[in-house]
């Protein structure tokens, strides 16, 4: 192909649904950051003695006597370990978030589902449309790699704008947009890259999930065959008092109990790894008696199992501290640009021809912004409604 064609292929994969493009970028920046939204908002969501070891028996003991009579679903200390502590109840058949210091146990506040950080990334994964909200949004990492192939081919001699001095930006001139395209597209480009890869991951892993082909670490043996034991489940320090002694390198930030005695409390923490998500690691724990039933450890997955759970961290940066995911939330806002001032630019070159604003922007570009109203609607209305999951409304443990 000759530079023209690649340029209008590049051109119309930047137009082609480009708003969503934008849409998606922007919200998945402010989901980078949507837990320090949260800190900055609210006391509730910040931790008090940051730096020291969480005490899961003294959460506990928080939850029992401020909310008798309820059931832990999950808690979560956070890897940075200024956010509070979550702990999700099932509370007078409502579902419930509650908020503690890691360290002490001391609670900070209590809130329902809805909140910055669920919304934000509910909105970014699948616009709240489920199947065919996750296939659009995913699909568009086949765009970014459509974008990444052919910019280099658009700009043969692309080295030279990584240290050319922009235009100063006008709102008219498209040459000026184009100059400042070019250069935080250049050094946005391996970012780019990576949410391109991981956007194609999901879109597999999406395909996979509708197929209803197995393509995760199967549970250990011991868990269809597992021991029934009447009785309430053992104490959330007894939980991670077991799972220490069977894995003794973990560093516990998770713990899930089960909707019931035929399912297994699973225990999630940190192993030293690299770029691996939280459930990489984990133990698995008979409910009532606690004994162990199965240790899986990141280190022994497989290549896909291990892509499964790389992806994540590598796609918001949430690998370490605060460090990254800044780092992550500049780039994310840079592509934002990047995809805006594209669309900018397109309008710019055919307003002469086509002087009409609407005409350009088309009926798919109409029905696409509909499309997104609608669909921060129901993001708002299907978290704010969310309530207890049907199998945790009887107390079966």
């Amino acid at each position: 192909m000759k530079a023209k064609q690649w340029f209008n292929l590049h051109a119309w994969a930047g137009l082609f649904v480009g708003v969503l493009l934008l849409v998606t970028c922007v919200s998945g920046t402010l989901a980078t950051l949507s837990h320090e939204i949260e800190y900055l908002s609210d006391a509730k969501f910040r931790a008090i003695y940051s730096h020291s070891p969480t005490n899961f028996a003294a959460i506990e003991q928080t939850i029992a006597a401020r909310y008798p009579g309820s059931q832990i679903i999950h808690v979560l200390r956070h890897k940075q370990a200024y956010l509070a502590t979550e702990v999700s109840l099932k509370h007078n058949d409502a579902f419930l978030f509650v908020y503690l210091d890691g360290a002490t146990g001391k609670w900070l506040g209590e809130g329902p589902w809805l909140r910055v950080s669920r919304f934000l990334r509910n909105w970014h994964m699948n616009l709240s449309l489920g199947w065919t909200g996750k296939l659009l949004v995913t699909s568009l990492a086949i765009l970014l790699l459509l974008l990444v192939i052919t910019s280099p081919l658009v700009y043969r001699q692309w080295l030279r704008y990584f240290f050319k001095k922009p235009s100063s930006l006008s709102l008219k001139n498209r040459s000026n947009w184009a100059d400042w395209h070019k250069l935080l597209g250049l050094w946005s480009y391996w970012f780019i890259v990576v949410m391109a890869l991981t956007g194609l991951w999901y879109l597999v892993e999406h395909g996979l999930q509708t197929a209803k082909v197995p393509h995760y670490v199967a549970p250990p043996a011991a868990l269809k065959n597992m021991p029934q034991q009447s009785g309430r489940p053992i104490s959330l320090g007894d939980v991670v008092n077991h799972a220490e002694a069977a894995f003794p390198s973990l560093q516990v930030r998770g713990v899930r109990y089960p909707s019931n005695v035929s399912k297994a409390i699973e225990v999630q923490g940190d192993n030293n790894d690299i770029l691996l998500r939280l459930r990489a690691n984990k133990v698995y724990l008979q409910p009532v008696t606690g004994s162990v039933l199965g240790v899986q450890k990141g280190q022994d997955l497989t290549l896909l199992h291990r892509i499964k759970d790389t992806a994540d961290p590598l796609h918001f940066g949430n690998f370490a501290g605060l460090e990254t995911k800044l780092i992550w939330a500049v780039f994310g806002a840079l592509m934002s640009f990047i995809c805006g001032a594209g669309l900018v630019m397109n309008w710019l070159r055919v307003k002469r021809k086509q002087p009409s604003l609407l005409k350009w922007f088309g009926v798919s570009g109409v029905a696409l912004s509909a499309l997104l109203i609608y669909s921060l609607a129901i993001t708002w209305f299907s978290i704010q409604q969310r309530t207890v999951p049907a199998e945790l409304i009887a107390p079966v443990l």
